[in-house]
């Protein structure tokens, strides 16, 4: 029977049976009912979509099916929750919107801007110097207000189509994320390691 790329069971209402996603389907095609891929996303229809679309697929419900069919509901719930992790946070939902512009970042997309580089070294050395859980508040809140902003910048980056500028915003995005991560891992005295 004949089904469409985006359908996750055929399309023939007498088969209706459970189908592989399509290999050029992308997360917004399921999740997002074919919305055009975009940064700014409504984050309410996506956990709904989700929650319905797991409760389809969720593997128990095909436990008395056809083994293929039961692998097939696997990986349909594995893909669509990679699908979902993916694009409700802004930092993995960034990093493939640029993979589906064709741009990834990798390890030779290190900080090179020298105000994000001094910025990097600065907050590595609060956090070293920071003697109190209100010195660490600071900190976060100050990484929590750039994260805002960046996240603000990027959507406004990818809006326009500046897959370049999107990019390094994504980097630096990244960079916030490491801070956040090293702030909750605090303790006094402990080594600080922020990878930039």
């Amino acid at each position: 029977h004949q089904t469409s790329q985006t359908s996750l069971f055929c399309d023939n209402k007498k088969c209706a049976t459970i189908q592989p996603v399509g290999g050029d389907v992308s997360y917004f095609d399921i999740l997002l009912s074919g919305k055009p891929p975009s940064f700014e996303i409504d984050t309410g229809e996506l956990r709904r979509n989700f929650l319905r679309l797991q409760q389809t697929v969720h593997p128990d419900s095909y436990s008395q099916k056809e083994r293929a069919e039961h692998s097939l509901a696997e990986a349909q719930s594995s893909w669509i929750n990679h699908a979902y992790s993916t694009l409700k946070d802004p930092l993995p939902r960034a990093q493939y919107l640029l993979k589906l512009h064709g741009s990834e970042i990798g390890e030779e997309d290190q900080i090179t801007d020298p105000e994000l580089l001094m910025e990097v070294m600065d907050t590595r050395e609060d956090i070293e110097m920071a003697q109190s859980d209100e010195q660490m508040a600071d900190i976060k809140r100050n990484n929590d207000a750039k994260t805002v902003a960046v996240i603000k910048d990027l959507a406004a980056a990818f809006d326009s189509g500046d897959t370049s500028r999107a990019k390094q915003l994504t980097n630096h995005l990244q960079y916030l994320y490491r801070v956040s991560q090293a702030v909750h891992a605090w303790e006094p005295g402990k080594p600080v390691v922020i990878s930039h």
